[in-house]
């Protein structure tokens, strides 16, 4: 977006000041009537793209695109559009809005570095515990009297998935009742029993507003702190944003601001 944004403006100005994008110390990649597409300018719009864009640019069509935006400009120019307000409003706010990506760009590499990131976990580490999970299986049977008849059968040694195949009118059984792993705040009410069994255990039955659940504990993992590499990606972005936060409020807080809610 800011590539692209940038890649307005530049075209804008083209528009405004009657210019070719040349520089004469580069090589001429393309000329219109004696205006230069430079490879210096062709690679400044490259570098514009994102990295996705980058490795399946397409040279030929993307000089194209550039020598396409020329024409195009002096089409614009024929009609004296950069004599418009509406033009010289859009350029104001282009320039406002390039202005600040280029501030927060610079602000950002020099304050959200990896050594403030790792700072910023050990301060959050909670923030990156992952709770404590298990793994269950469950067969549903609508009555009370089948419901302990199959519970003795499971409590027996019976396959439990079989019998959850079998018996079960829960969406799992075709799955032999796997439920899933879920930490308590992703498991229903219910089913909180199962946080204080052991894997392998099976609950006593259930009853619930869809009949008779029997549970099956079949893993579980405790809590744990996850290591900074396999969160990075989540601490930069969470670090970016306080900073950025942080940056706006003191700018305000350094400033008088008023505003008129009554003319919004």
């Amino acid at each position: 977006m800011k590539a692209l944004r940038y890649c307005i403006m530049l075209i804008l100005a083209g528009l405004a000041f009657g210019t070719s994008f040349a520089f004469a110390e580069t090589k001429e990649l393309a000329t219109i009537d004696g205006t230069v597409i430079s490879e210096t300018y062709y690679m400044d719009r490259v570098m514009m793209l994102s990295d996705r864009d980058r490795v399946s640019l397409n040279k030929e069509k993307f000089l194209d695109r550039l020598i396409d935006e020329e024409l195009l400009i002096r089409e614009a120019q024929k009609l004296n559009l950069h004599d418009k307000e509406e033009y010289r409003n859009r350029v104001e706010a282009f320039k406002k809005n390039l202005l600040v990506d280029l501030y927060l760009q610079q602000y950002l590499k020099e304050n959200n570095t990896e050594e403030n990131q790792r700072k910023y976990y050990e301060q959050k580490k909670e923030k990156y515990i992952s709770p404590e999970t298990v793994k269950i299986s469950v067969i549903l049977i609508k009555t009370e009297d089948e419901a302990k008849d199959i519970l003795k059968k499971a409590q027996g040694g019976e396959d439990f998935a079989e019998l959850a195949k079998k018996y079960s009118k829960a969406p799992s059984a075709p799955k032999g009742g796997d439920f899933g792993t879920r930490s308590k705040k992703g498991l229903r009410k219910d089913f909180d029993v199962a946080f204080s069994m052991k894997a392998g255990d099976i609950s006593n039955l259930v009853k619930t507003d869809d009949g008779y659940y029997i549970i099956k504990v079949t893993g579980r993992t405790g809590e744990k702190t996850s290591p900074y590499e396999e969160v990075k990606p989540q601490v930069a972005s969470e670090y970016m944003k306080k900073l950025l936060e942080e940056r706006i409020s003191e700018l305000r807080k350094a400033v008088k601001i008023k505003i008129d809610s009554a003319e919004l």
